[in-house]
């Protein structure tokens, strides 16, 4: 999934804010410095989501004459399958 920064910054801030609410995070750094960790935690998470999806996308194409015989396969459903079960593979939570 392709996100922009400004997303990413109204993210980490919403996660920021619940955090402290919740009062589950001490300061130990400046606040600035932990809003812009939590933006490039949540950055490479959805990086190593599209890395998922890539591969993904390669294999439902490398089989997809397979798929195309089999005739009842939902390309969609096959993506979506194969992604979940590359995420579980390597440990990634979706």
């Amino acid at each position: 999934m392709k996100i922009k920064p400004e997303q990413v910054d109204r993210l980490a801030d919403q996660l920021w804010r619940a955090y402290r609410a919740k009062e589950l995070i001490v300061l130990k750094a400046d606040a600035a410095k932990v809003r812009a960790k939590i933006g490039e935690i949540v950055t490479r998470n959805f990086q190593e989501e599209e890395a998922i999806e890539e591969e993904a996308r390669r294999m439902l194409a490398s089989h997809a004459g397979e798929v195309k015989q089999a005739g009842e396969a939902d390309p969609y459903k096959m993506f979506l399958l194969i992604k979940q079960k590359l995420a579980q593979k390597k440990g990634f939570v979706l």
